[in-house]
């Protein structure tokens, strides 16, 4: 019976080294993608004024090519892996993509900047990826869904 109780007290010490580690691995995550937010959502805004979206769509454009990201199917990864959020498609048809991305790091840009926060990033990267992809001319655009705090992300294919 000691023993069982000696096993139960490493289960319960394992669980809480686990959850401290997880916590403590969310919070320096979220510590760096507060640095990025920062200058993202507020540094280059200033710097850029109104210019901002349309420069922030074409950097996003860029930077898919600058990553060879190549197939569409890949862009769920890299967007969790970028720390953009949580991204899945919602819809598709000949004509267009819709993507939702949702996750703390999108809350956590609502929050930031009080509800009216800046897609245009990840808009443009999702825009080319899926040019890539299908090797047809893409535009994307986003709305917000203030009252759930996620991204509706339109991608609209100009085909032929």
């Amino acid at each position: 019976m000691a023993k069982q109780n000696k096993n139960n007290d490493n289960e319960n010490l394992d669980e809480s080294v686990e959850t401290e580690e997880t916590s403590a691995t969310q919070n320096d995550l979220m510590e760096k993608y507060f640095a990025v937010s920062v200058l993202r959502d507020f540094v280059l805004p200033d710097l850029l004024d109104k210019d901002t979206p349309e420069l922030l769509y074409w950097a996003g454009k860029d930077l898919s090519r600058r990553l060879a990201i190549q197939d569409m199917n890949d862009l769920p990864n890299v967007f969790k892996n970028a720390g953009f959020g949580e991204l899945e498609i919602a819809s598709q048809t000949k004509a267009s993509y819709k993507y939702v991305l949702s996750g703390p790091e999108v809350i956590q840009r609502f929050n930031l900047n009080n509800d009216d926060p800046e897609f245009s990033l990840e808009s443009g990267f999702i825009s080319e990826t899926v040019q890539n992809t299908l090797g047809a001319a893409c535009m994307g655009s986003f709305t917000l869904d203030l009252k759930n705090k996620v991204v509706n992300i339109l991608i609209q294919i100009e085909r032929n």
